[in-house]
């Protein structure tokens, strides 16, 4: 079942900003394009006169913002294709990108300062959320040109020359890709997305960070230990609980030692990293599913690192093993550890991890738990 819904309308205003930040403080839509390319059908025509930069036309000038954001996605597995001079009629939802200029955005008036809005429609199948639209409407009342530098227009020279089309145009793309207004959100930051056209010109670190965050390539926040490194720590845990606690091999379960060691931390580093519990538990199923590495919600605090109580660990732990059973088949697997020995032990050993420790320092911190030495402390100072 397919239903479309309109995402959201993202809007560019006039003025002009001088401040300067270097906090990582991007903001994200929460749905993304499918891996391909992002078809952008340019419908913007001839400009009379012709264009301070010598860009042939305002096709051109808009094609190279597409250019520079390309520079940035090759990792993410998508990339924006121009189709120059279109004669298609855009409309909306039509599933085709159109980017031209109008008096109107599909029939409702632009507010008195808005250079040009991207409207971006998603389609929701099978619960979840797909960008399939995103048109580029240039307000015909506002003066353009093409040219890097100062804004012209706003009094840093004299000649009015009119907005940079090619910043803004690079802006509405950054909004097509899933990127909203950091300055928006409770942020300073120096970005071509913040909502109010300035003298920066180009794509900034905050917005590469964020485009490449959203599409699963920057793992920003906490960082987890090499998935081998939990894989040996649980094989021992199995070995733990054989020799030193006498348990026999009769736990069932259908996600192996490896599934255990792979999606449980992943499980952990979205929850950790800002996403609620079951919104974590949906991401890692995605990965699972084949659609890649999701991003983050958000970036934790510095100090020391807090986890979830462990009955949602349990509650993670269960649905991954509905799913391994249900949807990929997987045959009956006896173990030593149960689930709520996994939920407590995997737990602990990357709160160790993740604040300070080692491999061989958790692990140690760990077995002396289960052999009744109580807690020890974490090793970050």
């Amino acid at each position: 079942m397919s239903q479309f819904k309109r995402a959201a309308i993202a809007l560019a205003l006039i003025a002009l900003t001088t401040s300067a930040y270097s906090v990582l403080s991007f903001a994200l839509m929460n749905n993304r394009w499918d891996a391909g390319a992002i078809n952008m059908e340019l419908q913007l025509g001839d400009a009379p006169g012709g264009l301070i930069d010598g860009s042939t036309d305002w096709n051109a000038c808009a094609k190279d913002a597409l250019t520079a954001w390309n520079n940035i996605l090759g990792p993410t597995g998508r990339s924006f294709n121009a189709i120059m001079g279109s004669t298609r009629t855009p409309d909306e939802p039509d599933e085709v990108n159109s980017v031209f200029f109008s008096d109107n955005i599909f029939g409702m008036p632009f507010g008195e300062s808005t250079l040009a809005i991207a409207s971006t429609w998603i389609i929701v199948q099978d619960g979840i959320d797909r960008r399939v639209e995103s048109d580029i409407v240039f307000n015909n009342a506002q003066s353009f040109n093409c040219y890097r530098g100062a804004l012209r227009s706003l009094g840093s020279t004299p000649e009015g020359a009119g907005v940079d089309l090619q910043r803004v145009a690079a802006h509405e793309f950054g909004h097509t890709l899933g990127l909203l207004h950091p300055d928006e959100n409770g942020q300073q930051v120096t970005a071509l997305m913040n909502a109010f056209i300035s003298d920066v010109d180009t794509i900034q670190t905050d917005d590469i960070n964020g485009a490449l965050t959203l599409y699963g390539v920057a793992v920003i926040g906490i960082p987890f230990p090499p998935r081998n490194e939990v894989l040996d720590y649980f094989l021992t845990l199995e070995n733990e609980y054989r020799d030193t606690l006498g348990r026999e091999q009769t736990n069932q379960g259908f996600v192996d030692a490896e599934g255990s060691a792979v999606w449980f931390p992943e499980w952990l580093r979205y929850v950790l990293n800002g996403c609620t519990s079951a919104e974590a538990t949906n991401r890692v199923l995605l990965q699972i599913r084949g659609h890649g590495i999701q991003p983050v919600c958000g970036v934790a605090a510095e100090g020391t690192i807090n986890f979830p109580p462990r009955n949602e660990s349990l509650d993670f732990l269960e649905a991954l093993d509905t799913f391994y059973r249900d949807e990929l088949s997987r045959e009956v697997i006896l173990s030593f550890v149960n689930l709520e020995g996994k939920a407590v032990w995997l737990q602990e050993y990357l709160r160790y991890r993740v604040n300070g420790c080692n491999n061989q320092q958790a692990a140690d911190r760990v077995f002396q738990q289960i052999r009744g030495g109580g807690s020890a402390p974490i090793c970050a100072t």
